[in-house]
């Protein structure tokens, strides 16, 4: 089989990041030096947030769809934010309302001063009111919930036109459905299980080590435990049920709350056999409501179905989230892009000493006066970080190009591109044709890459809001792709590498995570990523799979330029071995070894 040729990396002059000594790569064509002044080390991602304090659980109900646009908000904040403006006009609809019926509206009053109370919390924050997912939470269920008991009370004879206008803003294409609030908090879930946060820290307005300052009430805990319990995530329905019991109130309201949490502790403790506490709790719940048939029963059945009063005793400590594996486990795709996400996967200092920083000045002239700086993160496969290579005025160019065009976007199966929570952002794509600064980025990214980029795919551009995430995945296509016609320009071939870019700081989370080399790179604006998704030979390379991880606060948005395989023999020609079977260090180590076979038989 002919083996198509392709190098391993542009020339390129780098520094070693502990070693002050000349080193060449094995192709003898990367040549590297000290620049002290010039090492690039990883910097703490901070961003300035417009609005800095917003209802934690707010911002998570932006895990809304709109069937009308196929969008949903928490996939891009600045949907968030239109929102947002439609509750202005319905508080403005409301106080007219007020004006209408003095005489009889005061518990109206006083829910209109209590939103607008949390409106005016956020204004004080601005636009980072909306980087929390707590807060988005909070938001769905006033815009929910509670604004439907507000129009219930103004269905009346009077009032009817400033009824009209609340029921038209409200019907909204892009207002939230009631329906549309579970997803808010599988939204949470999903950050709580990758960054495995604890319950109790959520609850407080703490994620990952970030105070939000704002508080979920035990009537919040309970939804959560519901739904977590409902998807099979067992351990935290477990844990947001307690956390739901620790926070009960001593009033009225808490006194009916108290036997749905008992209720879903049963459930919990049941599944993990936690039979004592199981008992305990049944106990409990029969004295807050012995008159209930229902768990009588249940609970004679609980005391048949164990055997005997022995396996009362039997009880068993249940952790959150299941331990770190050790090394030698077996780790499924997921597990390993969240152990990467989270940061419990990296590279050891073993596997990062080698690693380069510095000026690539060898892959185009011009670059001899304006070298770019680059940070190798891996060596193989090959990942690296170029710093500062895109500019604020093209990222403005960038953006009213993808002004109201953007759309929820979709992951490509077996035999067709569907929408899926694997990918939860939105997208567009844009010709190089449309506007001249993408040109010049193209000839950037040739410039950086030595790849050919006239049969490059059209640019994407991709917004994440909170909890935006893209799962592990693949950028080249699997050949089922090809036969099912769903790849674009099939004759261009495969995608031979990927450059993306990032157009902004995210505050916290949104790093993209490539678990088989367990790296994970963090969002910094100006920056671009490069690695090539296929072996040399042209076979995909798994070990290129990545995946975005979720937004816990902040919105990233960024440049995907996916480059096809066609007329780039040239540029990276292939090994004179099929590289996606060996490497060339282990041909070396068996080269050596057979060497030192053939001396031995030579002596003996």
């Amino acid at each position: 089989m002919c083996v198509r040729p392709k190098r391993v990396f542009p020339n390129i002059l780098l520094c070693r990041r502990q070693n002050s000594s000349f080193q060449r790569l094995v192709s003898g064509r990367v040549k590297w030096r000290n620049q002290s002044e010039s090492k690039l080390l990883p910097e703490q991602i901070s961003i300035k947030t417009m609005f800095p304090k917003v209802s934690l659980i707010w911002l998570l109900m932006s895990y809304i769809i709109s069937p009308a646009l196929g969008r949903e908000f928490f996939s891009s904040v600045h949907e968030m934010t239109k929102v947002f403006g439609y509750e202005e006009r319905m508080l403005g609809y409301m106080q007219k309302f007020l004006d209408d019926n003095q005489s009889k509206l005061d518990f109206l009053k006083a829910r209109l001063r209590e939103f607008e109370v949390e409106r005016e919390e956020a204004r004080e924050w601005g636009t980072a009111y909306f980087d929390s997912p707590v807060n988005k939470y909070l938001l769905n269920k006033r815009l929910t919930v509670d604004w439907q008991l507000v129009e219930n009370l103004m269905e009346t004879q009077s009032g009817k036109k400033s009824l009209a206008r609340l029921q038209k803003a409200r019907a909204h294409k892009l207002m939230p459905k009631k329906s549309e609030l579970e997803g808010a908090i599988d939204g949470l879930l999903r950050l709580q299980t990758v960054y495995r946060l604890e319950a109790k820290d959520i609850a407080k307005g703490v994620l990952d080590g970030v105070d939000y300052s704002t508080q979920l009430n035990s009537e919040h805990c309970v939804d959560i435990a519901r739904l977590a319990l409902r998807d099979k995530h067992t351990r935290l329905a477990h844990f947001w049920s307690l956390e739901a019991l620790h926070r009960l109130a001593s009033d009225k309201e808490s006194e009916e709350l108290k036997p749905q949490i008992l209720a879903l502790l049963v459930e919990t403790k049941a599944a993990f056999g936690d039979y004592r506490g199981l008992n305990e709790t049944y106990q409990e719940l029969l004295k807050i409501q012995p008159a209930s048939a229902d768990y009588a029963k249940n609970y004679e059945r609980f005391l048949e179905s164990i055997g005997g009063e022995q396996s009362l005793n039997e009880t068993r400590a249940v952790e959150e989230h299941p331990p770190i594996p050790g090394k030698g486990d077996i780790v499924s795709d997921f597990d390993g892009y969240m152990l990467t996400c989270s940061g419990h996967w990296r590279p050891t200092p073993r596997e990062e000493r080698d690693l380069r920083c510095g000026y690539m000045s060898e892959t185009h002239p011009f670059l001899w006066i304006a070298p770019l700086k680059a940070e190798e993160l891996s060596r193989d496969p090959l990942l690296i970080l170029y710093h500062d290579v895109i500019y604020q005025s093209e990222i403005d160019t960038i953006r009213k190009l993808t002004t109201n065009k953007l759309k929820r976007a979709t992951v490509t199966s077996e035999k067709e591109s569907i929408v899926s929570n694997v990918r939860t952002s939105q997208f567009t794509f844009v010709s190089v044709l449309d506007d001249k600064v993408l040109a010049t980025i193209d000839q950037r990214v040739t410039d950086m890459t030595n790849l050919n980029m006239r049969y490059a795919e059209d640019h994407q551009f991709a917004n994440y809001g909170i909890g935006g995430h893209y799962g592990q995945h693949m950028d080249w296509f699997y050949q089922s792709s090809f036969d099912s016609g769903l790849v674009s320009s099939p004759e261009m071939g495969n995608r031979i590498a990927t450059v993306l870019f990032y157009l902004s700081d995210v505050a916290q989370g949104g790093g993209t995570a490539f678990p088989h080399i367990r790296v994970q790179l963090k969002p910094k604006k100006y920056a671009a990523a490069f690695w090539y998704n296929l072996h040399a030979s042209g076979v995909g390379d798994p070990r290129t799979q990545h995946g975005a991880c979720p937004i816990i606060s902040g919105s990233k948005w960024v440049q995907n330029r996916w480059i096809r395989e066609f007329i780039q023999s040239d540029r990276r020609p292939c090994e004179l071995w099929d590289d996606s079977l060996a490497t060339l260090s282990q041909i070396r180590e068996m080269e050596r070894q057979l060497k030192a076979q053939q001396l031995t038989s030579q002596i003996a």
